[in-house]
């Protein structure tokens, strides 16, 4: 999505309902909608809102937990840290619905079950987490997000405990994450090294409820006092067909190795000095520029899952100091012992990828064994 886009979406979702308490009539509906993953990075996951419709009281309105405030001081570096506030906002349901139409990604609506008290809760909960002192919440991507908290919000305004009757598996949570990233490989080995080792974790029920496609799934089987919370669902809006095309020859792994065996190549034939420098500065430089991004995330923000992040056994921020002492005729002691530290730890993380897999994706394997030959050359040639 263009930044026009972006922004003309922000001022369709800046609207407001007025916070004075609304009695809703008898013929009030509440109804789930989920809304297929796009195309666009922040998309990829799909998206969930909830909309209250009662046409003798004329509201259409869709509350939306997804959207931020771009004019938000330091954006990108609260963004960053994982300290950039989302809100609840509200917008109609035509100009929600028309956004999906135009963005051609499918919706599906899910009429909850309420009684009438519990349906005015719910919207009385609705306004008051709207008003401008309560719409603000942090957003984590995994455990607070557009879905987690319609999932809550309704738990809350039912006075019994709603009954999740989901199926338990033994799906971690990049197992979850990789049932949508297999669209776009170059994006999934992006997360796969931004995120930790953490995310082998398998996730519980009420876990992965994150993902709007599985609250769809929850709710069409859960339960308040024995009775179906939720209506079947039903299409809305439906997609075109368009297939995904991923050639094997533009996967990570692919690429990675090509490049690799080019590069060991190119050494082999020229073999001077001025040569090996030429290739070994840039990727160190940009290996350590990565693992300063990985030990920010990791150990600086409140990104969760981050941290510990076996992608720094290559991706070492001392590697971008290390580059710098290449353009010396000679390499310093400390430097060159630093290179045998580092291709140790590279020997030593080759067979242990199938232990750390998969946050640490097999594309990165050849990177690896690249660097190790690099680290071999850079001591012998004395560069």
């Amino acid at each position: 999505m263009n930044i026009l886009r972006c922004f003309i979406l922000y001022l369709t979702l800046w609207i407001s309902l007025p916070s004075s308490a609304i009695t809703l009539s008898p013929q009030a509906e509440i109804s789930i909608l989920t809304c297929a993953p796009g195309t666009e990075l922040y998309s990829l996951f799909g998206h969930t809102a909830i909309r209250v419709s009662d046409p003798y009281q004329k509201i259409d309105a869709v509350f939306n937990y997804g959207t931020f405030d771009f004019r938000t001081p330091h954006f990108y570096l609260k963004y960053a840290k994982g300290l950039l506030l989302y809100q609840l906002s509200v917008t109609s349901y035509e100009n929600f619905i028309s956004f999906y139409i135009l963005d051609d990604r499918s919706v599906w609506s899910q009429t909850l079950q309420l009684d009438s008290l519990t349906k005015q809760q719910l919207f009385d909960n609705l306004l008051k987490n709207q008003l401008p002192e309560n719409r603000t919440y942090l957003y984590n991507f995994l455990f607070d997000n557009c879905s987690t908290r319609v999932r809550d919000m309704i738990s809350e305004s039912i006075k019994s405990p709603i009954e999740w009757h989901i199926r338990e598996t033994d799906k971690s949570f990049w197992n979850l994450l990789d049932e949508y990233l297999c669209r776009m490989p170059w994006v999934k080995w992006g997360i796969h090294t931004i995120l930790g080792q953490s995310g082998s974790r398998v996730a519980t029920p009420q876990e992965t409820l994150f993902l709007p496609d599985y609250l769809m799934q929850g709710l069409a089987s859960a339960t308040d006092q024995g009775q179906p919370l939720a209506q079947p669902a039903v299409t809305v809006f439906k997609a075109s067909d368009t297939p995904v095309f991923n050639p094997w020859y533009f996967s990570p792994f692919f690429v990675f190795s090509i490049c690799s065996v080019l590069i060991v190549l190119i050494l082999q034939k020229f073999t001077s000095r001025k040569t090996v420098k030429i290739i070994a500065i840039p990727l160190f430089l940009t290996s350590g520029l990565i693992g300063m991004l990985l030990l920010f995330l990791g150990y600086f923000t409140l990104h969760p899952m981050t941290a510990p992040n076996y992608n720094l056994i290559w991706a070492n921020p001392l590697n971008f100091i290390a580059a710098f002492f290449f353009l010396k005729k000679k390499l310093p002691g400390l430097i060159r012992k630093y290179l045998v530290l580092y291709q140790i730890l590279l020997i030593i993380g080759v067979p242990s990828w199938f232990f750390l897999q998969p946050a640490v994706p097999l594309a990165t394997l050849p990177i690896l064994c690249l660097f190790i030959y690099l680290s071999v050359l850079l001591r012998k040639r004395k560069v």
